[in-house]
């Protein structure tokens, strides 16, 4: 699977830790970074998730 190439598409961007020998993917809105061999993957599937169905977090039945 193209994970990187997914990620991109949503926005995540890749910066590299040279001290460290480390990839981070990060997202410029969202507060959440990934390191490591699944970055991208971890990523794409934050992306892709169903949204919530809690009555609370939904607009929709708010009057």
């Amino acid at each position: 699977m193209p994970w990187k190439i997914i990620a991109s598409a949503f926005g995540w961007k890749a910066a590299h830790d040279d001290d460290e020998a480390l990839l981070v993917v990060w997202h410029p809105k969202l507060r959440r970074h990934y390191s490591g061999a699944d970055a991208w993957k971890q990523a794409v599937l934050l992306s892709i998730r169903s949204p919530s169905a809690h009555p609370a977090l939904r607009r929709e039945g708010r009057p």
